[in-house]
């Protein structure tokens, strides 16, 4: 197995340290959290964030909070729909940059180690390594499919008044029935708008979301607290890898993005090598460069990692 430079297992050190919890938001209350794991003027690993940073949704400025310790924070508050979040140093109000988003009502956004450069122009400074949405619930308005099963979906929330949301559809997309059983897009498209819950990555360059999951639904169902592991898959290219700080990296390909997700690997968590049948190993198989899916959990309220319980190496997995 490769091994890393000093400076990336410092990061994965960093990023892996930072926890937070937080309360439940309601129907109509949007949340965004957010992990902080670097500020500096060039792209040099620091080991403490040198001061405490203010959010705040600038068409909502009640909608604000200051990181903890760790460089968490969750902003609450009845806002939705394409919005900015300024930030700020929390000591003396000084600006350091915005970072624009589309969120949806309701709905539960997640901006993954947030490395901040205070070099770069004011729009460029806050750059999250990946940007997690949840609990997007609406009215499906469209589907359009390819011929590989790919495809698009049209979504319209519950704002008054309402706001549509593009969703593109993968090949590594989960798509249920209300009943649970899984979907084509083909079969998607044939529902008459179906009441639909969408998760994903929010492509920043378009502001428009990767679907993972997509399921048919009715209504919302109050949302979990901030603390609750929700179930996370991620696929995507081993970049990064430490056993001994039990700690991956894997890239993820969102067409006209990529992200980089961080992978925490616990001591009960099940490694399986390719293979006919797959085998069990460990973290030792896993190196740079492998194509890996991870089975795991994110918690909203520790925005920095994915907890993995499975990790298939260099598999097409289905589960």
């Amino acid at each position: 197995m490769k091994v890393l430079p000093f400076a990336a297992l410092v990061v994965l050190a960093i990023v892996a340290g930072c926890a937070s919890e937080g309360g439940v938001t309601g129907t109509g209350i949007a949340s965004v959290s957010g992990n902080i794991v670097q500020i500096s003027r060039t792209a040099a690993v620091t080991a403490a964030l040198p001061f405490a940073v203010r959010v705040t949704v600038e068409q909502q400025p009640s909608a604000t909070a200051t990181t903890d310790a760790d460089g968490t924070f969750t902003v609450r508050g009845a806002f939705s729909g394409a919005i900015t979040l300024q930030f700020s140093n929390a000591d003396d109000g000084s600006p350091i940059g915005p970072l624009p988003l589309e969120v949806p009502v309701g709905s539960s956004t997640v901006l993954e180690n947030i490395e901040i450069l205070t070099s770069a122009p004011v729009g460029e400074r806050v750059r999250p390594r990946a940007v997690r949405q949840l609990d997007v619930f609406g009215r499906l308005d469209m589907t359009e499919c390819a011929g590989d099963g790919t495809g698009t979906v049209l979504v319209s929330d519950s704002g008054r008044p309402a706001r549509q949301f593009l969703a593109t559809l993968t090949a590594d997309t989960l798509i249920h029935g209300r009943a649970g059983g899984t979907l084509t897009c083909a079969q998607l498209s044939a529902l008459h708008r179906p009441e639909v819950r969408v998760e994903g990555l929010l492509r920043l360059s378009d502001q428009t979301i990767v679907a993972t999951f997509v399921m048919v639904t009715e209504g919302r169902p109050a949302p979990p607290a901030d603390d609750v592991p929700r179930p996370e898959r991620v696929r995507g290219e081993v970049s990064a890898i430490s056993c001994a700080l039990g700690v991956m990296e894997v890239a993820q390909d969102l067409g006209l993005d990529q992200v980089t997700r961080v992978i925490r690997i616990e001591p009960d968590t099940e490694v399986e090598c390719a293979g006919t049948p797959p085998a069990p190993c460990t973290c030792a198989a896993i190196a740079i460069g492998d194509a890996v899916t991870v089975h795991g959990d994110i918690t909203p309220g520790r925005p920095g990692e994915v907890t993995a319980r499975r990790i298939a190496i260099g598999t097409a997995d289905t589960i």
